[in-house]
């Protein structure tokens, strides 16, 4: 015999809606797309490039992998030579280069500080013509300015309690 719970044993009649589709779940589809990549293209990827392969499958990469990166590093006093030093003129012209650069960065940034005060400005201004445009309307100027605002005027929201003649 069941112990009666009030409200709670009843079943529910909301459990036999159905609501479409739920939100997909990202993580599980692009998991998905990781390992039919892995599937099409794994073996290959692992011989081309292992690194690449163990960083997709979130690996460590194997010992025998990582002495197989040979880089060539050139020496220091091969790379320069005494026709390569540069002069005290290409060092000047070189600074001079910079400076010009400098210059026109600042002067475009400038024109662009000065563009977008210009544009806050008018929406400032555009706001608020907005915003005055509600006083704005045509008025007839033969009549009085405070037409129905006045106290005399606004007997008609009070009611009364019988009427006189």
């Amino acid at each position: 015999m069941r112990k009666y719970k009030g409200a709670q044993s009843r079943p529910s009649h909301s459990r036999k809606r159905s609501f479409g589709k739920t939100k997909p779940n990202f993580r599980s589809l692009v998991k998905q797309e990781k390992d039919d990549f892995l599937n099409i293209h794994g073996s290959r990827l692992k011989i081309e490039d292992p690194p690449l392969y163990y960083s997709i499958i979130g690996r460590k990469l194997p010992k025998k992998y990582q002495n197989q990166q040979s880089f060539f590093i050139p020496s220091v006093a091969t790379s320069i030579t005494n026709e390569q030093k540069p002069t005290e003129v290409d060092i000047q012209k070189q600074q001079q280069e910079l400076e010009q650069k400098r210059l026109k960065e600042r002067k475009i940034q400038q024109e662009k500080i000065a563009q977008k005060k210009e544009e806050e400005r008018i929406r400032k201004n555009q706001e608020a013509a907005a915003r005055e445009k509600s006083y704005i309307h045509w008025v007839n100027p033969f009549e009085p300015i405070n037409k129905n605002k006045l106290g005399s005027s606004q007997a008609w929201r009070v009611e009364k309690k019988y009427e006189y003649y």
